[in-house]
């Protein structure tokens, strides 16, 4: 640990701002120095501010009375040990901030500050704050001021305690460590030689007897719980067990008869009341299916008029094309109108193109005479374009040349210029890096000696990695032992748990009866077996007979399905003979119409005349001379008459075909469910045999219930089983949890075991890493003292402060000083290269000048030439710009010729458009009279079908005269053949309905008087006194069960008991033996607070501290000489003197004189910063007054023992004001008061 830097501001007498700087001169260099001042001047706050910056504390502030107030600011007050007391009176902040080197070989800055409130004079003291940043980076270590003072202590490895003893020997506390306590020496001679791993062993010795002798004590309580039942205890035991389970069998036995006698009482009142349900649930079916009278009729009229549903289809579909035709003329005409008017807008367009095509012929005319002026225009132009590019070539070529002489000129004189100003630079560059001249002329030598000294920096980096590597396998090696030691605290407590465990796993376990949980499981497989078969053999039979029932009704429907199909074939046989009649007439009809509407007929019709005998038939009448229209219509009457008359005629037959196959369907599946049905009421039969035969007959309710049931009894089942899989799951998991525990038991002290010899391993590891981090030193410091010889010769090549610049970075520091040497070389050879280059400039720049000139007289006469030729071009381009805007001649022609084309383009189009709207007119006109004639056409058939409709509703009470007359034959066809399949099913329904409540009643009551065949003797006093009986009965098996479960938890439990003890005997002789070595190991070293083989070990670092303190001892006061008081009682860490004048004598170190215990105590101090450890290593030494005792022989050899130190690489800081002592230190830092109560800092 190094101090490199403090400074503050507002500190006591300490006005604004202050720093002392050790790396900078003259404090760098010296490794003694004064902090020299009057009294009173502010020398110790120095050393204060270097507490506060560290520790937040200092050590005068601490010698104050404690509870002691100070006034402050207004009615405030600060106790007199609050560091913020030193805050200036008057400031309204105050700061104090170390720079210093950790013991990683890490760069730090601590600060500490205070400040009042809005940073007043005036303002309440508000808390210190503290901040650690890590140099050059700046960044921040530790959040709160807790974790700053711990990231502190952890990088300069010493508590404030510890710092005042090795680093900071304040005032009045200088012989501190000389007559400190054992305990408290002990700890600093730990912490400055990083062997706190002493102290390590000996709290593990201490905690692991501690844990052998828990383990040994679990042991013994555990056998104290597992006392067996003496022999007589279990023998009477086992016979009380046997009685109460013969006790409880016989109980059983009886509440299993009074059980069955309950349910009987329970079976016989349920089976009467599902009768009494199925005689109101017949008598509710007869009534709806007579309430279902109305809707038999309307399905009948449904049936009835579905042959009129082709008649009105018909008449509908003529109605919709007379719209869709009508709509047709309407969107016609309005076409038509369209369509005249486009023809009219066409013959319109084309006039008014012929008028623009004449317009463009005469504009291309008119335009004529200009053209020919601007060609004539355009070819003298292009005439004279070559002249004139030439003569403005010409011109520009003298232009070029003219400037291209002039900037040669330029640019000979600006080389001219340079050169002059190079030779003047180089001047000057040699005159100001003079000093560069003896090591460019030695550079072989210099460079040489450089890298030498790269190559022991290189290996002192080395080093230094090496040694930051060694410090992290320490650091990874004390985090594993740390580890390892929580780990095994862990393992202990685990044991302590799974032992707890084990116990309770034990208790739990003896809780369960596996015998009574197997008879119960017998049980409860046997019923639901017994339930399970007589479900499945009730759940077949109750399918056959609704198989069967299926079967009956289907049979019911198929025979009226065939008389249906019967009786619509006879009808459909009856209208044949009518139907073949009326075709046969519409034919002959057809054929009379077709003879009168002949060609040669019409022909011979024209020819008569009226009041003349026909030429055919001789009559002077002729009533069909001048009907031809109506004789076509009534042709045309005919056909559909025929043609309708043949649709009927192939509908009759195939309705008859239909109605053929369907009954033949009928009759073949009424054969099929013949058979079907035979054997289903065989298996019916056979079914309802064995359930008579099987145990749940007896016990089962009426047939609608008794899927209810057996779900009811099967879940009750269920519900059983799962409770004692429930009790069964508990015990297996209690005996799982048994076996988790011990294995748990011995895992966890195999693991203790196992996690010791790793934290002994961790330990040895520990040890291994310090040893080479003293190698790693010892070599870095070889290296440093070699580095230093060979820089000390390089100082006769550099000037200044070269040294710090070289280590920043070697290499580049020997780079930069080559290229330095080579820059003076070259530029004394550049300077005479300069000299020849300026003639030779000189003679170049007076022939540039004589181009110049003449390339100027070519350059006017070229522009005078150009000049006229550019005039005249110049008038006929204008002339030219007038006409068009100076446009192409050829583009104006070709705009001319493309309006005449576009003007007739656009005539032939309009011509083009009225003939097309002339053919849409003629197309138009053709489609209306088409639909005209058409429309006519389908309004005499809309008639005729309106026709047929009516004759069929007419004739419709007729045929039908049960059913009376059709009010809205709409209506009635409205409804879709599903819906009236759907009503048809629904009257279907009812009559079922009716069969099904007669079945059902006749079952329950042939099962309520075979229930009653099977009646108890008791049957008659009713299921009262048969559920009071069970009742008592249940109350005195609880009893029996209880007594029988306690007596066999007792003797499982003392089996257990028996089991266990032995195996935990054997564990207990193991234990002990391990026990056994723990505690003498404990009783060596072991204790809790480590302190018996921490001072044990500290004895030898004590002894080498005192052979330092004895040599420096030696030149201070010879007379004595420290030595360690040895004890037959233990390890001691006390000092004593012996003194050499009065033969050995030994006195108490309190024996000695102000004077005297200065001297021993230096000594001390001095042997303490030569003591060097694996963690912590002194470089700075404060010493806060304590000279004044010391005459002047003695004072001198203080001084030698001094000198001494600071030769060793350590900075001594003395504060003194013995003037001969601080006359003798070049160096002083001088604290000098200003007046005001303020002091300034000053090094000198």
């Amino acid at each position: 640990m190094r101090i490199l830097k403090i400074s503050g501001k507002n500190l006591a007498s300490l006005a604004g701002e202050f720093a002392v700087d050790f790396e900078q001169e003259p404090l760098a260099s010296s490794g003694l120095f004064a902090i020299s001042g009057p009294t009173g001047a502010g020398k110790s706050t120095l050393l204060d501010a270097l507490c506060l910056a560290l520790y937040d504390a200092t050590p005068r502030l601490l010698r104050r009375g404690v509870g002691s107030q100070l006034p402050d600011v207004g009615a405030e007050t600060v106790t007199a040990q609050d560091p913020r007391s030193l805050l200036r009176r008057g400031a309204a902040e105050a700061e104090a901030e170390v720079d210093f080197v950790g013991n990683d070989g890490g760069r730090y800055r601590a600060n500490w500050s205070v400040r009042r409130a809005h940073r007043r004079a005036s303002g309440a003291l508000q808390s210190s704050a503290m901040t650690l940043h890590r140099l050059p980076e700046l960044a921040a270590l530790g959040g709160t001021k807790t974790e700053v003072q711990a990231e502190i202590v952890q990088r300069i490895g010493l508590s404030f305690e510890q710092f005042t003893r090795a680093v900071l020997l304040a005032q009045n506390e200088f012989s501190a460590f000389l007559k400190t306590e054992e305990n408290e020496r002990g700890a600093l001679l730990e912490t400055l030689t990083g062997s706190a791993i002493y102290s390590d062993i000996s709290k593990r010795a201490h905690e692991r007897y501690r844990i052998e002798q828990g383990l040994s004590a679990q042991l013994a309580a555990r056998l104290k719980d597992q006392t067996p039942l003496a022999a007589d205890e279990r023998s009477a035991l086992d016979e009380q067990r046997a009685a109460a389970d013969l006790a409880l069998a016989a109980i059983d036995e009886r509440k299993e008869l009074l059980e069955r006698n309950l349910r009987w009482h329970q079976d016989a009142a349920r089976l009467r009341q599902h009768e009494a349900q199925a005689d109101v649930d017949l008598s509710a079916a007869t009534a709806n299916a007579a309430a279902a009278a109305g809707r038999r009729t309307a399905l009948a009229t449904l049936d009835a008029v579905q042959p009129a549903r082709a008649l009105v289809a018909d008449s509908e579909r003529l109605a919709a094309e007379q719209r869709a035709l009508q709509a047709a003329l309407t969107a016609g005409e309005a076409a038509l109108q369209g369509a005249v008017a486009v023809q009219e807008q066409a013959a319109l367009a084309s006039t008014a193109a012929a008028g623009a095509l004449a317009d463009a012929e005469q504009a291309q005319r008119a335009a004529a005479p200009q053209l020919d002026r601007a060609k004539a225009l355009d070819a003298a132009i292009a005439t004279q374009a070559p002249a004139h590019a030439q003569a403005m070539s010409v011109r520009e070529a003298a232009q070029r040349d003219a400037v291209l002489a002039q900037e040669a000129l330029a640019a000979k004189t600006a080389q001219l210029d340079e050169s002059h100003v190079a030779r003047e630079a180089g001047d000057t560059w040699l005159a100001a890096h003079r000093q560069f001249e003896m090591l460019a002329a030695q550079w072989p030598r210099w460079d040489k000696l450089l890298a030498q000294a790269g190559q022991g920096a290189a290996n002192q980096a080395t080093l230094a990695t090496a040694l930051a590597t060694a410090q992290q396998t320490a650091e990874r090696a004390r985090a594993a032992d740390a580890e390892a030691r929580a780990k095994a605290e862990s393992a202990t407590t685990s044991l302590a748990e799974a032992e707890n465990a084990r116990q309770q796993a034990i208790g739990t376990l003896a809780t369960f009866d596996a015998e009574q949980m197997r008879a119960e499981r017998g049980l409860v497989d046997a019923r639901r077996e017994s339930l399970g078969g007589g479900e499945r053999i009730w759940s077949e039979l109750s399918a056959t007979r609704e198989r069967l029932q299926q079967v009956t009704e289907q049979g019911t429907r198929l025979v009226a399905l065939k008389d249906a199909a019967e009786t619509a074939l006879a009808a459909a046989l009856a209208l044949a003979a009518p139907c073949a009649a009326a075709a046969e007439q519409a034919e002959r009809s057809l054929s009379a119409a077709e003879l009168a509407c002949a060609d040669s007929v019409e022909d011979l019709r024209s020819q008569l005349v009226d009041d003349e005998p026909c030429p055919v038939c001789g009559s002077a009448e002729h009533p069909y001379q001048h009907q031809d229209a109506r004789l076509h219509a009534l042709l045309a009457t005919l056909r559909a008459e025929v043609q309708r008359c043949h649709k009927l005629l192939r509908e009759n037959l195939a309705q008859q075909a239909t109605q053929r196959a369907g009954a033949d369907s009928a009759a073949t599946q009424l054969s099929a469910q013949a058979l079907d049905a035979a054997a289903l009421a065989v298996r019916a039969a056979q079914l309802a045999g064995r359930w008579e035969a099987h145990p749940a007959a007896a016990e089962a309710p009426p047939d609608d219930e008794r899927v209810e049931w057996f779900a009811g009894q099967l879940a009750a089942l269920k519900d059983q089983s799962t409770l004692l899989d429930v009790s069964e799951q508990a015990a297996r998991e209690a005996a799982r949890a048994k076996d988790s525990a011990q294995a748990s038991c011995d895992k966890a002290a195999a693991g203790q075991a196992r996690l010791q010899a790793a934290a002994v391993a961790a330990r040895s590891q520990l040890v291994v890493a310090a040893n080479e981090m003293n190698a790693l030193t010892d070599r870095r410091d070889q290296e440093g003292l070699a580095l230093a010889a060979l820089l000390e010769e390089l100082d006769g090549a550099f000037e200044g402060d070269w040294q710090a610049r070289w280590q920043a970075a070697p290499a580049r520091f020997r780079t930069a000083r080559e290229a330095e040497a080579q820059q003076w070389n070259e530029q004394s050879a550049q300077q005479a290269k300069r000299a020849l280059a300026i003639g030779t400039l000189a003679a170049e720049h007076d022939a540039a000048c004589l181009r110049l000139e003449q390339a100027r007289r070519i350059e006017a006469a070229a522009q005078a030439g150009f000049a006229q030729i550019d005039l005249e071009t110049g008038a006929m381009r204008r002339e030219r710009g007038q006409l068009w805007d100076g446009a192409p001649a050829r583009g104006i022609e070709l705009a001319l010729a493309g309006a005449i084309d576009t003007a007739r383009a656009a005539l032939a189009q309009q011509q083009d458009a009225g003939v097309r709207a002339g053919q849409e007119v003629v197309r138009v006109r053709e489609a209306l009279a088409h639909n005209t004639q058409r429309r006519e056409s389908i309004a005499a058939s809309a008639d005729a079908a309106a026709a047929r409709v009516s004759a069929w509703l007419e004739a419709f009470p007729a045929r039908h005269p049960g059913l009376g007359p059709i009010d809205s034959l709409a209506a009635l066809l409205a409804v879709t053949p599903d819906a009236i399949a759907l009503e048809r099913a629904a009257i279907d329904a009812f009559d079922a309905a009716v069969a099904r409540a007669a079945t059902v009643l006749a079952e329950r009551r042939a099962q309520r008087e075979q229930h009653q065949l099977v009646a108890p003797a008791d049957a008659e006093a009713g299921a009262d006194p048969v559920a009071a009986a069970l009742a008592a009965a249940l109350a005195e098996r609880k009893a029996a069960h209880d007594l029988s479960a306690g007596l066999r938890l007792a003797a499982a439990q003392d089996d257990a008991r028996r089991a266990i003890g032995a195996a935990v005997l054997a564990e207990i002789d193991t234990q002990q033996v391990a026990e056994r070595r723990w505690g003498k190991l404990s009783e060596l070293i072991g204790s809790q607070d480590g302190k018996k083989f921490r001072n044990y070990a500290q004895q030898f670092t004590l002894d080498v501290l005192l052979g330092y303190a004895n040599s420096h001892l030696a030149e201070l006061a010879k007379r004595y000489r420290l030595e360690r008081i040895v004890s037959n009682g233990g390890p001691s860490l006390g000092l004593m003197v012996r003194d050499q004048d009065m033969g050995g004598e030994v006195r108490g170190v309190n024996s000695l004189s102000g004077g005297e215990s200065f001297l021993v105590s230096l000594a001390l101090a001095l042997g303490l910063a030569s003591l060097s450890s694996n963690r912590v290593r002194v470089e700075s030494l404060f010493i806060d007054e304590g000279f004044g005792s010391l005459d002047s022989d003695t004072l001198r050899i203080a001084m030698d023992a001094l000198d001494g130190l600071q030769s060793m690489g350590r900075k001594v800081g003395v504060i003194s004001h013995v003037q001969e002592m601080t006359e003798r230190i070049a160096t002083k830092i001088m604290v000098q008061p200003g007046g005001a109560g303020s002091s300034s800092v000053t090094v000198q």
